[in-house]
């Protein structure tokens, strides 16, 4: 399939090293706004923001990924992908190619998941299935995946789709992930039990192990953390306790903590190395007073809070909170991004 458009090639400035970030030198981390559907680009070594028009008007983007030199941004209804690629600098300034690739109509986009410098795999809820991107050419092939996948996860070789299983907006029972090689001919899926309902997202961690985060019913307070053996293909352990319709999760290296954000609760904490929630509902990090809606970590261990603030204070332009590395999440800055921002990622200009 061919794009269906191609913006112009824009100029994005420099990074200076103004907060002597040098690990974090040539970062940017990228901020989804669902209500004016675009991309907010932040640069981890000064904090300047620059935000870009993704130019589809059925967008609905909630998620994104990064990797390397490029976002990758499902855009919901609009039945296609968003992504911006970052190019060689020259002359204290960095070329970025915005443009939006076309999916199977009716298809949706939700969750997805960069699996190297051509290949972008996109959960479609509402056809039950999963799309292989080339991010460079638009070709796509579609794969049965189960019911209402929302997020997508590559480790190795294997795809891992997370499916919440909903019946309209109820879960429909216990979610589960299908899992695939994404390499070979024709794959042969198989499936991975999960314990909680509304599987929604999910991150692999620095030990290798996929961490499925699973919202559960609206006003039921019962969310829940799997985690998932990628070799074995088995759920290995399941903590309860995170409380109402927890979101995105970022692994931050200090100590192993997986930090989940919640709108209700702010920042929850999960200590990996022991498999227990250290930070729960009702001690959560509140950047601002405000619940988390997403998150984001630098290569220096800062933490970017997207605040949630919407829909309660719609037509507002939206906050992302840089906060000093766990434990101690002090502020550094608040910055302004786009309308009903809802999460994060990072990738890297060359």
């Amino acid at each position: 399939m061919r794009r269906l458009c191609l913006l112009s090639l824009a100029l994005t400035a420099a990074c200076s090293d103004a907060l002597e970030q040098t690990s974090s030198a040539g970062q940017v981390i990228g901020v989804v706004n669902a209500s004016d559907r675009t991309l907010s680009v932040i640069s981890a070594t000064d904090l300047t923001v620059s935000t870009r028009d993704w130019q589809s008007g059925g967008a609905s983007p909630r998620t994104i990924d990064g990797r390397g030199h490029v976002f990758v941004v499902p855009l919901g209804a609009a039945d296609a992908v968003g992504v911006s690629r970052f190019f060689t600098c020259l002359g204290g300034a960095c070329a970025r190619s915005d443009y939006v690739l076309p999916l199977a109509p009716g298809s949706g986009a939700t969750g997805a998941a960069i699996q190297d410098d051509s290949i972008a795999w996109i959960a479609n809820p509402n056809l039950n299935s999963v799309t292989r991107l080339n991010y460079l050419s638009g070709d796509t092939a579609s794969i049965a995946a189960g019911v209402y996948p929302q997020a997508v996860a590559i480790i190795g070789t294997r795809v891992f789709v997370v499916n919440s299983n909903l019946l309209g907006a109820t879960p429909a029972g216990p979610s589960w992930l299908t899992s695939f090689d994404c390499c070979t001919t024709i794959p042969t899926p198989d499936s991975i039990a999960l314990t909680g309902v509304n599987a929604r997202f999910t991150v692999v961690g620095d030990d290798s192990l996929l961490y499925v985060i699973e919202s559960g019913h609206a006003g039921a307070a019962d969310g829940k953390l799997s985690i998932i053996d990628p070799v074995t293909r088995t759920e290995i352990a399941v903590l309860n306790g995170l409380g109402e319709s927890p979101g995105a999760a970022a692994f931050h290296p200090a100590g192993g903590r997986l930090l989940v954000a919640s709108a209700a609760e702010g920042i929850l904490e999960v200590n990996t190395s022991i498999r227990a929630i250290t930070r729960g509902p009702g001690d959560g990090v509140k950047p601002g007073h405000f619940g988390v809606s997403g998150l984001a970590i630098d290569p220096g261990g800062r933490v970017y809070a997207v605040a949630a603030t919407c829909p309660e204070f719609a037509g507002l332009r939206g906050t992302v909170h840089v906060l000093t590395a766990p434990p101690d999440y002090h502020e550094i800055r608040s910055l302004t991004v786009g309308m009903c921002p809802t999460t994060a990622a990072v990738a890297v200009t060359p």
